[in-house]
């Protein structure tokens, strides 16, 4: 019996030990989140000042950092900071350094200054010519802030990826992140500086997919926050992004203002990085006005800066092309050879999802300077490897990730605005405080509660739809409306692969379709795209066979449970059917082309193209208007 008693005894001893500690714990892990959130606090304080105040931030953090007396988190946060202003100048250099020191100083055990050093070495990366590494410090960054459980910084960080992953030209996953991060920002009204990263984003997001008007109207409701709290830091990218929307645009005089203010801001606070953006993007401004010598002028001014403030390969291309073009305008091909030549030079290093594109834009600069000089042999030889740039970019995906893009901004624009417009958010926080004075705050949660499952409600039926929308435009052919290439190789892989049936393929190639358009207009060749659909669609009715365009005057015809010479014999036939209609207002008789292949034991898609392409081109080859297997 004492044994038993003994044994309660301790244990009930042991039981208060433990509730002890765990009061103990919990107090001090509360008063370690009460001191790390005020640090953070104190940390956002100085930002803000430095954000209105830039240089005089600049020498007021080189001398704190001498001081002996701040923690090793004060001076990663410094240097971080520092890095940031130098950045923001153009100072590259200097910002790669402070940048080093404040990783060297990173406290182990702080999530927090880990992920606002990661936030903004990502945008240095940018300007290194280091995507990748860029995106994967900023989502890194992003966990930090979840781990640290900070919502602003957070969706600050989203919207630094989303514009991002516009470079790597990823625009569906871009938009994505930026919607969440606009959400997440208006539903619990975040700060002024957050919101500005959040207008920032959509405007470069929206100006990218040629939207213009959307993109205006976020580029100014930046501008409009960074001038109303002063903001210089953020106020001169979002003033940036404004001049970009308005030239793209074709609001010239606009544009030309924007860049005068932009110009005059970067002269009055001393941003060397900005009077070289600033006239650079007055130069383009100024050829598209075809004012060639005004533009030059503006041209040799953004170069003056271009050895001090730029380090990303990209920006120096795009001027040199600019140079270019100007020169040739001028008539004077040697001197617009010469940036081309240095544009190309860049280009042999600049390994990114954009180099297609420059490429391109230099080739045919190079093509136009060399036959203004007589050089008709090089000429022919640029346009060449031209066209070969220009087929490969054809296989990208960067048109069907437009069309989903604006398909997602034309279903959900409108419930965004229905749920979040600041309005709205008003009107509710206005009913709140009167039912809670009638003391029916009660009755306010469940009307709230109800409106939220009814905007959700909505908001989800609207998604499905703009999802539905988007896979139907991502698997059309915008000009015939048939299927396109993308349906047609999924149709093949998951229903007749995948299930092992039997089936043929034929490719089928309008012939002399050049020759339309050459002598008829791109009209009439549209017309013909268009009629050889509705005559495929006609002939295929009554059958499970499967067609979809496949490129140019290419169409391909999938025939499930044929026999290649059953395929032959239904595409011969097609092909004399053809031959007896006229498809287009010049009543012109089309014939066609085709090669046809049957599905193999152990064959693979891309090799069964291959033999019906083949098989295609011996009938090109051999005289057109016929069916070779």
């Amino acid at each position: 019996m004492s044994n038993c008693l003994l044994n309660s005894k301790k244990l009930l001893v042991m039981r208060i030990i433990n509730f002890i500690v765990c009061v103990i714990c919990v107090f001090l892990s509360q008063s370690i989140n009460a001191a790390s959130s005020s640090i953070r606090i104190a940390f956002l304080e100085t930002e803000q000042r430095a954000l209105t105040e830039p240089n005089k931030l600049l020498e007021q953090l080189t001398l704190a950092q001498s001081k002996h007396s701040l923690s090793q988190t004060e001076h990663a946060y410094n240097n971080t900071l520092l890095a940031r202003l130098y950045l923001f100048q153009g100072d590259t250099k200097r910002a790669q350094a402070s940048f080093k020191l404040a990783r060297q100083q990173l406290p182990e055990q702080d999530n927090w200054i880990l992920g606002y050093w990661l936030m903004y070495r990502s945008i240095l990366s940018l300007e290194e010519a280091k995507l990748p590494d860029a995106l994967k410090q900023i989502r890194f960054a992003q966990a930090a802030f979840q781990d640290s459980n900070d919502p602003q910084m957070l969706v600050q960080a989203k919207t630094i990826e989303g514009t991002l992953l516009l470079w790597q030209e990823e625009y569906t996953r871009s938009i994505q992140l930026i919607e969440n991060a606009y959400i997440e920002a208006k539903t619990t009204n975040m700060s002024a500086t957050t919101m500005l990263y959040v207008y920032t984003s959509l405007a470069a997001y929206y100006t990218n997919m040629q939207l213009y008007e959307q993109g205006l109207q976020y580029a100014v409701l930046a501008r409009d926050i960074a001038n109303k709290s002063n903001d210089v830091v953020n106020g001169l990218p979002a003033l940036h992004t404004l001049c970009l929307s308005y030239a793209r645009a074709e609001k010239l005089t606009l544009a030309t203002r924007c860049y005068d203010d932009m110009i005059s801001l970067s002269a009055e606070v001393k941003v060397p990085r900005y009077l070289f953006w600033a006239p650079a993007g007055k130069a383009i401004v100024a050829l598209q006005q075809a004012n060639y010598n005004e533009a030059l002028q503006l041209l040799y001014l953004a170069k003056s800066y271009v050895n001090r403030v730029i380090m990303n390969p990209a920006h120096i291309i795009a001027l040199n092309n600019n140079f270019a073009t100007a020169f040739l305008a001028l008539k004077q091909p040697e001197q617009a050879l010469d940036y081309i030549l240095e544009a190309e030079l860049l280009l042999q290093d600049y390994d990114r999802p954009l180099n297609n594109r420059y490429s391109r834009q230099t080739l045919t600069l190079k093509a136009q300077s060399l036959e203004q000089l007589g050089r008709f042999a090089d000429a022919v030889a640029a346009l060449k490897l031209l066209v070969k740039l220009n087929d490969e970019a054809k296989e990208s995906t960067q048109q069907k990730l437009e069309q989903e893009a604006r398909s997602r901004f034309e279903s959900t624009q409108q419930d965004i605005k229905l749920q979040l417009a600041e309005e709205k958010l008003k009107l509710q926080q206005i009913t709140l405080d009167k039912l809670a004075k009638e003391g029916q705050l009660q009755t306010a949660y469940s009307i709230i509660g109800l409106l939220v499952i009814l905007s959700v409600t909505i908001f989800a039926l609207n998604q499905r739809r703009a999802y539905l929308r988007s896979q139907h435009r991502a698997n059309t052919d915008p000009l015939t409306g048939a299927h396109n290439r993308r349906y047609i190789l999924d149709f093949i892989s998951q229903q007749l692969i995948d299930k092992q049936r039997d089936f043929s393929v034929s490719i089928l190639d309008i012939d002399h379709f050049k020759q339309v358009n050459d002598l008829h207009g791109h009209a009439i060749g549209d017309q013909a795209l268009i009629g050889f659909t509705t005559f495929l669609e006609q002939q295929l009715a009554n059958t499970q066979h499967q067609f979809a365009r496949f490129g140019g005057e290419e169409f391909i015809v999938v025939m499930p449970d044929l026999t290649l010479q059953q395929g032959h014999d239904f595409i011969s036939a097609l092909c004399i059917t053809l031959k007896s209609l006229s498809l287009t207002d010049k009543k012109i008789n089309l014939t066609s082309s085709a090669g046809v292949a049957q599905m193999t034991v152990g064959q693979t898609l891309n090799g069964l193209l291959k033999v019906a392409d083949t098989n295609l081109y011996h009938a090109k080859n051999t005289g057109r208007d016929k069916v070779c297997s």
